[in-house]
This record gives C-alpha cells, sequence and structure tokens, in this order.
C-alpha cells in the first residue's frame, strides 16, 4: 500500500505540486497484517469457530474498516490466508521436530495426525470456506488460491520422503496430497452438519491406518510410533 501524494506549496511561485509522502514500511505492512489474521484467529475460538463479522475481525484487531480491506479483499481471502498461515505454522512444527522419527516422511506423519486430523475445528471453518466459494467471484480466487497453495506446500515434501525411502517412491505425490485434501474437506464439512454417523475421530485414525498400509515403506513402518 503505498501512501498518496500530499499536495505542497512551491516556494518558487510555481504553485501547488505534489510530493510523495512517506512510504509504510514492509515490515510495518506485515505486522498489520499478521495483527488483522492473529484477530480473527481469536473470534474464531471465542465463537467456536462460526462464522465471525468483518467488523468483528477489525475491532479486535485495532485496525479500520478500510484498513481490512487494503489487506484482504473479502473475508474469504482472510479465511485463505489465515488457513495457509496456520497449516505452515503446524507443519513447521511437525518438520522441525528432533529425536526418534525425525525426516521428512515422519514430520508429515506428525503432522497429519498432530494437527490437520487431531481436531475437527480448522476441518470445519475451512471447509465452510470451501463451500461459500461459488457465492462469489472473490471467494471462487480465496479457495483456488489456497488448493494451490495447499499442493504447492506439501508435494515436494511427499516426493521427498519417497527419495528418503520412508514413503513408496512410486506414488503420483500430487493427487495424495490432494486425495487426503479432499478427504479432510469432507471430514469437515461432516463435522459441520454434525452428521457423521461414527465420529471426527473414528474416520480420522482410519484415513491415517490406509496412509500407513499403503503409502509407508514396510521397511521403515518401524519408525512410526503406533502403526
Amino acid at each position: 500500500m503505498t501512501a498518496p501524494d500530499r499536495p505542497t506549496w512551491s516556494a518558487t511561485g510555481q504553485g501547488w505540486q505534489t510530493s510523495a509522502m512517506p512510504k509504510v514500511s514492509e515490515e510495518h505492512k506485515q505486522a498489520v497484517r499478521r495483527r488483522i489474521l492473529d484477530a480473527a484467529r481469536t473470534c474464531l475460538e471465542r465463537n467456536g469457530y462460526h462464522e465471525v463479522t468483518t467488523r468483528e475481525v477489525v475491532t479486535e484487531a485495532g485496525v479500520s474498516t478500510g484498513t481490512f480491506y487494503n489487506y484482504f479483499p473479502s473475508k474469504e481471502h482472510l479465511y485463505a490466508a489465515l488457513a495457509e498461515a496456520a497449516l505452515g505454522a503446524d507443519l513447521a512444527t511437525a518438520l522441525g521436530a528432533r529425536g526418534p522419527g525425525g525426516g521428512t516422511g515422519p514430520g508429515l506423519l506428525r503432522f497429519l495426525r498432530e494437527s490437520l486430523l487431531a481436531d475437527p475445528s480448522w476441518a470445519t471453518t475451512v471447509a465452510s470456506l470451501r463451500a461459500r466459494a461459488g457465492g462469489s467471484t472473490a471467494g471462487a480466487e480465496a479457495v483456488d488460491r489456497l488448493n494451490h497453495v495447499v499442493i504447492a506446500t506439501f508435494s515436494p515434501l511427499v516426493t521427498a520422503a519417497g527419495e528418503e525411502g520412508f514413503l513408496r517412491a512410486d506414488l503420483d505425490a500430487e493427487a495424495l496430497v490432494e486425495l487426503v485434501d479432499i478427504v479432510w474437506d469432507g471430514m469437515g464439512r461432516r463435522a459441520a452438519g454434525r452428521a457423521f454417523q461414527s465420529s471426527y475421530g473414528r474416520v480420522a485414525r482410519v484415513l491415517v491406518q490406509i496412509i500407513l498400509d499403503g503409502a509407508v515403506s514396510p521397511a521403515r513402518r518401524s519408525e512410526v510410533p503406533n502403526a
């Protein structure tokens, strides 16, 4: 966001001229963006991950509505960015873990078990965002970006885990990532509608077991806790 030029009076008699106002630093813009994202997460947690209004978010963040829309063209863009940030932070934590089970493959499995599938709240929120995507062009663009980020982030890691010998090397990395995302999205939609005949947790455990049986190299199964 670049500040508009401010008109000033020329002492040389040339009349009103414009001079650029000081530009907002990149650090400041990132701090404001982070504050809005943190406020949205706080509002979602306070509301039990149900819908929040833009007014709630801007009040929590202490910014104006205009500032909000300078950073996020729509609330759907905000939710998509929040999902990207949360997924990225949880993934970094899982991959950065040390000790037994270190490496890309075990890190991905930790992320799946302890973050992505551990709590239905985020699954419900992201599934609700995707379900609303058809309502507006902005929403569709936000969801399309989120879907792209998921594939672009996780596919190289699945490929790396195959090269390490943890996952089967013959797997289609992008298709595997999208398959897990599709199942997770469906779980979120069912949780949002309180429509599970079993439970979110039971389905999550079966999904992990299917991945263990079908994707992890048999020679490396002993490295997986509770496999």
